[in-house]
């Protein structure tokens, strides 16, 4: 995931992708990391990670990391 996270073990999925832990490489803090299919008709992550932002007041510390790569 570049060189700022690290892609652990799939810890679960969803209807748009798999769930993954990881950890972010400068903090050390783990995250979850949840990739979808590049090939996909109608992506749906990047419109749920907006979403999550909104609910979640706007504030950049919201954890949410948004990988199209499987």
């Amino acid at each position: 995931m570049g060189k700022k996270y690290r892609l652990g073990r799939k810890i679960g999925s969803g209807s748009f992708g798999d769930i993954y832990l990881g950890t972010n490489m400068t903090t050390g803090e783990e995250v979850a990391i949840k990739l979808e299919s590049v090939k996909t008709k109608h992506p749906q992550l990047l419109y749920e990670s907006k979403i999550y932002r909104i609910l979640h007041g706007g504030r950049k510390y919201l954890y949410f990391v948004v990988f199209n790569c499987m």
